[in-house]
């Protein structure tokens, strides 16, 4: 078995760079990235946007759109996050396989990935890089163990590896939902999603058949404000849904993505939350996208 990375707070700040950064897209620290996906009233994805399509606003405020691209001009940085409690017995070696098949199928050259597994610890079991035997791997590696750290999975995922890329990221954080052992607080860990500009999939392993067999329902409510938060949606594992189901709608929504940027007309550094509206100049369009995000403050970083 390979080394892995075991991340606790108190080492928050160690963990390595073990792959080097591929076509790096270098923006402002100024610059509010948002992506976003466009659909008609049937659902369905509307590809071929320019930026003139849309109006943005921050706190009611029109905003000058500086950048805008389509998903295969960017590339992509994905965060895998497994949930490896003991609650996840039951669909573990599912969630594996699938994981493993989805990664393959999304990934090209220019992008990379990583895995996190995580129980009472957060492990770091593959940092960033573009290949799937790694991924594969790393994915195969996981065991069960005790305890739940969603909060301390997210927040070191977003706050000490995704804040540092540029481009698309994602993040897919497979749980049941329940936090039993972070050390961070949900806030916490919502802030550091919100600053590291990735959107996040949550995947439930509580759906359906599942209750039956008396595991209960997790707690779906944090899954789901971690993804309409950051523009991204959440799933049930259930009768109707598969992780297969799940990772090729998750696919199509990251291959239908866009992605705009704006310099805030807000320079104000309070830290203060700011509220994000992206508007199709088609009415009949419907867009999904973060809620807000928190402005920097004039003592740190954004």
């Amino acid at each position: 078995m390979k080394h892995v990375a075991i991340l606790v707070l108190l080492v928050a700040f160690t963990w390595p760079v073990l792959a080097a950064p591929q076509d790096t897209l270098k923006v402002s620290v100024d610059l509010v990235n948002v992506l976003f996906t466009v659909a008609d009233r049937r659902g369905r994805f509307v590809p071929g946007l320019r930026a003139e399509d849309f109006v943005v606003e921050e706190d009611g405020k029109r905003q000058e759109i500086r950048h805008f691209a389509r998903e295969n001009e960017l590339p992509l940085t994905i965060g895998m996050l497994i949930d490896t409690s003991p609650s996840v017995r039951p669909v573990f070696d599912e969630e594996k396989v699938t994981a493993t098949g989805f990664l393959e199928s999304i990934l090209r050259p220019s992008d990379l990935a990583l895995v996190i597994g995580f129980d009472r610890s957060v492990t770091l079991v593959q940092d960033y890089t573009e290949s799937s035997r790694r991924l594969k791997a790393a994915i195969e590696e996981l065991e069960i163990g005790g305890g739940t750290s969603l909060y301390d999975a997210v927040y070191l995922a977003c706050r000490e590896k995704l804040n540092r890329e540029a481009g698309r990221k994602a993040v897919i954080l497979i749980s049941d939902g329940e936090d039993t052992t972070s050390k961070t607080k949900f806030v916490e860990a919502l802030i550091a999603a919100h600053q590291s500009d990735a959107v996040i999939y949550s995947i439930s392993n509580r759906g359906g058949s599942f209750l039956y067999r008396g595991l209960g329902r997790g707690d779906p409510g944090t899954l789901r404000k971690f993804s309409e938060e950051t523009g991204g949606a959440m799933f049930f594992v259930d009768n109707k849904n598969s992780f297969k189901k799940i990772f090729d709608q998750i696919a199509q929504e990251l291959r239908s993505q866009y992605s705009l940027g704006y310099m805030s007309t807000n320079t104000a550094r309070d830290g203060k939350y700011r509220l994000i509206r992206i508007i199709p100049r088609d009415s009949s369009y419907m867009v999904k996208a973060r809620k807000g995000y928190y402005a920097p403050k004039s003592t740190e970083g954004y």
